[in-house]
């Protein structure tokens, strides 16, 4: 049966190969109190004033997106009615919960939590991209299957894949280059990785519904797609703009974060079977390849500010003042 046909019994799955997106998160699980950000408050105090402002303004950034994504991945199944999609629907909903948890934590520790309102509030670029975001969730409420389609591709591709991924990389530029900010590294990282599952589970259901739809998914709706895709850049743009609006430190600049954003959509639309949109140097291009290779790679960590999978799992960080 289509994935938009109920089945009620849990066994046999329909869809098995899908539950390997439920594994990876749960293989990945993490949360914020595994990490010790004691040396980013530091960090942040001694560093100079253009990079103190794109740090809280991509913290703020990031968790405004956190904040807003929770129920997407909750009611998929809504849509999907098979218990596999379930599983892994509400797996992802409660990483979204912890990613959530991890940036207002960090927010606070930075005393940011009353600048998020005001921020949301006064800056045309984060406020832009949260209705940007918001229109992808209003389409997502309806019962017709090519709006979902069109909800889906708008979420998985870019609030997963792409939205979040400018200011990851501005923060881990900042520790790969400085060696700074190791905590927020961490939880980024982690964050990324998973925000990279949900994104390719959500690739893996539009493959499924052009294989079953095709008549939904036709050559209008790519259109459609690549026209959204067009808008929700001009969006990620101008909040490059905003990130970076008191300057650029000597560690990161506006124009690699645009060519890595630029290259990371091009990506996304490959996955879907969407030609490139964005030209990109590609020279420039290339050096932004770590990041690639930092999401993807599994590695030796730092005991004192991430946990190693070689050891028991830890529930909380240490501080080594406190070990010796």
């Amino acid at each position: 049966m289509p994935l938009t046909a109920p089945r009620v019994h849990y066994r046999p799955y329909e869809y098995p190969g899908l539950l390997r997106y439920r594994d990876a998160i749960r293989h990945s699980y993490w949360v914020h109190t595994e990490f010790s950000f004691q040396a980013d408050l530091q960090d942040h105090a001694l560093s100079e004033e253009k990079e103190r402002h794109l740090v809280e303004r991509a913290l703020l950034a990031i968790a405004q997106v956190e904040l807003a994504v929770k129920l997407f991945w909750a009611r998929v199944y809504d849509h999907f009615p098979k218990p596999e999609i379930a599983e892994v629907g509400l797996t992802f909903a409660e990483s979204e919960v912890r990613h959530a948890n991890a940036y207002a934590h960090l927010l606070e520790l930075l005393g940011l939590e009353e600048a998020f309102g005001q921020a949301l509030e006064g800056a045309s670029a984060l406020r832009d991209r949260a209705q940007a975001l918001g229109e992808a969730l209003r389409r997502a409420q309806g019962k017709d299957l090519r709006e979902y389609a069109l909800a889906l591709f708008l979420f998985s591709a870019f609030t997963e894949h792409v939205s979040l991924f400018s200011q990851f990389y501005v923060l881990m530029a900042l520790n790969r280059r400085g060696n700074r900010y190791k905590g927020i590294s961490n939880a980024i990282e982690a964050t990324s990785k998973e925000e990279n599952v949900h994104g390719l589970f959500g690739v893996e259901l539009l493959r499924l519904l052009r294989t079953e739809h095709p008549e939904a998914l036709g050559e209008e709706f790519q259109e459609e797609s690549l026209r959204l895709a067009q808008k929700l850049f001009r969006a990620e743009e101008n909040l490059l703009d905003w990130l970076f609006a008191m300057g650029e430190p000597s560690l990161v600049g506006h124009g690699e974060t645009l060519e890595f954003l630029k290259g990371r959509f091009n990506e996304v639309l490959a996955l879907h079977g969407l030609p490139e949109a964005f030209p990109v140097d590609r020279a420039r291009l290339r050096d932004t390849e770590w990041f690639t290779l930092e999401l993807l790679a599994d590695k030796e960590v730092d005991f004192f500010n991430k946990r190693s999978v070689a050891y028991a799992r830890r529930v909380q960080s240490f501080d080594p003042e406190e070990l010796f």
